[in-house]
């Protein structure tokens, strides 16, 4: 473990500081001395989370760990979805910061990060942690925690830049989370975040149909969902992404509104992956930009800023002194 990441480690409860310790077995943890709190090391994660008692926050981390475990390639995604999320970031912006992946999932999007960046922490509260460790393993500036975005066991104002993409409406408490994370980022440091969106019209129609859907499908072992999905996402691939592919090829442009169309950037597989997502997930949230800006601003960030990117992208900075 990088010594800079384990000098900002913090009890989830407390906030006290950590010791890292070992018994005569060699097995290694993070102790807190205040209330007796202690993460193990497993696999060279400190896991700072245990099986939640709550059935939507446990169904919420199967999910996600059976997700990011059974769709676990980040190279498919790789550079076109990094850079819809980060592209307007310069070098001079990352280099040599320190850098919290707030459910980091597969972890993608920290590899990617890790070469611009200082050191990047990915977490996730679910088992996608170990996929996310074998996938960034190349980068040794890399480290994974298994941690919640409700208590990220970090010391206040730890980070630089802190990002939390496509995980905030899938929980509970998403004001919470907001709010909680913001904490981490030190004072003049940004925090960006992913939403989805609230839609209209025959889009919004759509979505409240796949909302009825979800009902069923959301109780659905993982195994058969997944090839459900997979049905799904060749006939999506066949009737929809491979025309506006070629409508693309041909010169036309006005389709870019159609939903679905970003995945003609992507391959087959992001799509398949993407339906297991929308209907696995238990819980799902939808936001218009007001009120993500909303959501920014009540955990004390300033300089709010929403933008559409298939979805809500926002982010704020926290201000130097409390605003």
């Amino acid at each position: 473990m990088v010594d800079a990441v384990l000098a900002i480690l913090r009890c989830p409860g407390c906030g006290a500081r950590l010791t890292r310790i070992s018994d005569r077995s060699g097995n290694a943890s993070l102790a807190c001395q205040q209330c007796a709190f202690a993460a193990p090391i497993v696999a060279g994660i400190p896991r700072f989370v245990e099986e939640p008692a709550d059935a939507l926050a446990r169904r919420t981390a199967e999910s996600f760990g059976y997700e990011w475990t059974a769709f676990g390639d980040w190279q498919p995604s790789g550079q076109t979805n990094f850079e819809q999320y980060f592209g307007d970031l310069t070098a001079d912006q990352l280099a040599g910061r320190m850098v919290l992946d707030a459910g980091c999932g597969m972890g993608r999007h920290a590899r990617q990060m890790a070469e611009r960046a200082g050191i990047v922490v990915a977490m996730d509260f679910s088992r996608a942690i170990d996929q996310a460790a074998r996938n960034a393993a190349p980068r040794e500036n890399v480290v994974c925690v298994q941690g919640d975005v409700l208590r990220p066991p970090f010391a206040d104002g730890a980070f630089d830049f802190l990002y939390c993409l496509g995980v905030l409406h899938h929980i509970t408490d998403t004001e919470g989370a907001i709010r909680a994370l913001a904490a981490k980022v030190r004072p003049g440091g940004r925090m960006r975040v992913y939403l989805y969106w609230k839609r209209h019209g025959v889009v919004g129609a759509l979505l409240a149909g796949v909302a009825v859907v979800r009902r069923v499908t959301t109780q659905l072992p993982f195994a058969v969902l997944r090839v459900l999905c997979w049905v799904l996402a060749v006939a999506l691939f066949t009737a929809v992404v491979m025309p506006y592919r070629l409508l693309s090829r041909l010169g036309v442009r006005r389709h870019e509104s159609w939903p679905l169309f970003v995945y003609a950037r992507y391959p087959f597989q992001v799509l398949y992956n993407d339906q297991f997502d929308r209907f696995s997930a238990p819980l799902e949230k939808r936001y218009d930009a007001a009120e993500v800006h909303a959501l920014l601003r009540r955990a004390g960030l300033a300089d709010v800023r929403v933008w559409p990117s298939f979805g809500w992208m926002a982010e704020g900075t926290r201000p130097e002194s409390p605003t």
